[in-house]
């Protein structure tokens, strides 16, 4: 074999192993969003009726400027 016909067999055999993928994953997405919502919604780590609050971040608030003066030239 020379070179040009391999790196075709090559570069057709990742085109097709790259669509099976896909459609596997499609599959799977498909599944998945088929699949029935569960009655429990807490994360098993929380601790009771605690609320859902970020642990790790702080929320931003940005700061209020103040209004522009229109008699200011």
């Amino acid at each position: 074999m020379d070179l040009i016909s391999i790196l075709a067999t090559v570069i057709l055999v990742t085109t097709i192993g790259t669509m099976v993928i896909g459609l596997g994953a499609y599959a799977a997405f498909k599944i998945r969003d088929r699949r029935k919502p569960s009655a429990k919604r807490d994360d098993d780590t929380m601790e009771g009726n605690t609320s859902r609050m970020p642990i790790f971040l702080t929320r931003y608030t940005p700061q209020t400027s103040p209004a522009p003066n229109p008699d200011a030239t």
